[in-house]
């Protein structure tokens, strides 16, 4: 009589363990992830709405100035996400400005305490397509610590990839017909230009691969559209 009550017994105490303290426990460990994977929050030296300034230069490795970039500052919630078991960025905002002819930036972010995340981001909007730009990312900065040092906000953002930035723009220099303006319009930059020179005309080749189009013109007047299966993940 006395086996089966022990046994039974032996039985429950670990769905009540399971029960009374793997999940307080786990609860626990996950605040203290949490706390630990904090970012540090900036200070609250700023009132609410107080315009912070954020301003400095942007070059190149050689510190030569880069003109006619854009900077952009993202401001976010950073949380930590108890599904995911991770910290998140959430209600992003994003304030950008151009760089002037010697590289020089400067925005402004009215100061709001709900964000404790920042960055700032260095890039070209490069058309995609149906005339919409989607910023080519060339740098970014955690800025977040010295958000919180106070207004203003120096940052100086070096471009490591300046022959992107030449590259690019050597391509827009070189559309100068209606049909090129047309087909860049439309389909934004091709992902490869080929261009042989003839004594006479110049023949070019743009290449949209996930589109699956390849434009050809001579002199600038398109002459053939050419497609083919589309290549993804290039």
């Amino acid at each position: 009589m006395i086996a089966p009550l022990v046994t039974g017994a032996s039985r429950e105490a670990p769905s009540r363990l399971q029960a009374r303290g793997w999940w307080p426990a786990a609860f626990a460990l996950l605040l203290a992830l949490q706390l630990v994977a904090a970012p540090p929050l900036a200070a609250a030296r700023y009132d609410q709405g107080q315009r912070v300034e954020v301003t400095g230069i942007v070059s190149d490795p050689q510190g030569r100035p880069l003109s006619g970039i854009q900077v952009v500052l993202v401001a976010s919630r950073n949380t930590f996400s108890f599904r995911e078991l991770r910290r998140t960025d959430k209600d992003a905002r994003r304030v950008a400005v151009t760089t002037n002819s010697t590289g020089e930036y400067r925005l402004e972010w009215p100061w709001d305490s709900y964000f404790n995340s920042f960055e700032l981001l260095a890039g070209i909007p490069v058309p995609k397509g149906k005339s919409v730009d989607s910023l080519e990312v060339l740098e970014r900065q955690d800025i977040t610590r010295k958000m919180a040092a106070g207004s203003p906000v120096v940052i100086a953002v070096v471009v490591q990839n300046r022959e992107f930035i030449d590259r690019f723009r050597e391509f827009l220099a070189s559309v100068k017909s209606d049909d090129e303006r047309k087909v860049y319009g439309e389909m934004g930059k091709p992902d490869r230009v080929e261009r042989v020179n003839y004594p006479d005309h110049v023949e070019a080749t743009w290449w949209y691969f996930e589109s699956g189009r390849a434009y050809r013109f001579r002199g600038g007047r398109l002459e053939q559209v050419v497609p083919f299966t589309p290549v993804t993940g290039r």
